[in-house]
């Protein structure tokens, strides 16, 4: 695939970013919490540490979000006659 092709097939998919950026910092704050009570050290409690992992957390997925959402998703949904939806 050219460079070319590849942007337009980003800029297609990117309708997905927002929600997917949303979304993936939910799931992302949900983990760390999980993973800070599942924690038996005394120093993951910090707040220090808890932002630690959130923020290397979320920097992961926003990346993931950011890069291989839009080749995934197909783009605005075009409404035919007989679509049905």
């Amino acid at each position: 695939m050219d460079l070319l092709r590849i942007v337009r097939v980003w800029q297609r998919g990117s309708v997905v970013i927002g929600m997917g950026l949303f979304c993936s910092f939910l799931t992302c704050l949900a983990g760390t919490l999980l993973n800070v009570l599942l924690d038996r050290h005394d120093y993951a409690l910090d707040p220090s540490e808890l932002m630690r992992r959130l923020i290397i957390g979320y920097a992961g997925s926003a990346a993931v979000v950011v890069l291989a959402f839009p080749f995934l998703a197909r783009g605005p949904r075009r409404q035919e006659s007989g679509d049905g939806a």
